[in-house]
């Protein structure tokens, strides 16, 4: 039962993050919606998937939306870039495809940190490429159970596509934020201490 209430969930965000996407212009903030909602399934602390997401949505506006245009032009300039390698020096697709996974993973990171804590977008993407290099094992896992899902969905398409439908974003998102579970107990862990340490040396 606790699964197919995650399952219904699932599908519910995925419908809302599909939907709030659709200006374009807004996919940032629908992405760091979605992360906000997954990390409080993963924790078990979620009442309503449809007032978290869009809670979340009002207060991440601004900095999930300039996440998301330079994601768009992140992309964009990497997908020119493998075209022209592509007519022209082809042994630099290798590279380019290999800074494109490494994008997403820094990018995949930085919209669960934005929809975590408060900072800065620059440190938000400076804190994600650390992390993504420090808990590589992890990041690895995430890159291969998103590309992989998508790419099991594209090619077969006939008999997954209800399920790319269905879970397309939401399902790969659940799964980062259960690997990144540990990463940001770990840090909110090290706040705490810090803080306490400071407490103690005004105190003394």
């Amino acid at each position: 039962m606790s699964g197919l209430a995650v399952a219904a969930d699932l599908l519910i965000l995925n419908l809302l993050t599909v939907v709030c996407s659709l200006p374009i212009v807004t996919i940032g903030a629908s992405i760091t919606s979605m992360n906000a909602v997954c990390i409080r399934l993963v924790r078990g602390e979620s009442n309503s998937v449809l007032s978290e997401f869009f809670r979340s949505f009002r207060s991440n506006f601004k900095k999930g939306t300039l996440l998301g245009l330079l994601l768009l032009a992140v992309s964009a300039l990497l997908y020119f870039d493998y075209l022209a390698a592509q007519n022209y020096v082809p042994a630099f697709l290798i590279g380019i495809t290999a800074i494109a996974i490494l994008f997403l993973a820094v990018f995949e990171i930085s919209f669960a940190m934005l929809a975590r804590y408060e900072n800065t977008l620059l440190l938000t993407l400076k804190n994600s490429a650390l992390l993504a290099v420090a808990y590589f094992p992890r990041t690895l896992l995430m890159l291969m159970f998103s590309i992989g899902f998508w790419l099991a969905c594209a090619v077969f398409f006939r008999i997954m596509g209800y399920v790319l439908f269905m879970f397309g974003l939401s399902l790969p998102c659940y799964v980062s934020c259960m690997l990144l579970r540990e990463i940001f107990n770990k840090l909110e862990e090290k706040q705490t201490e810090s803080s306490l340490s400071q407490e103690d040396s005004i105190n003394d």
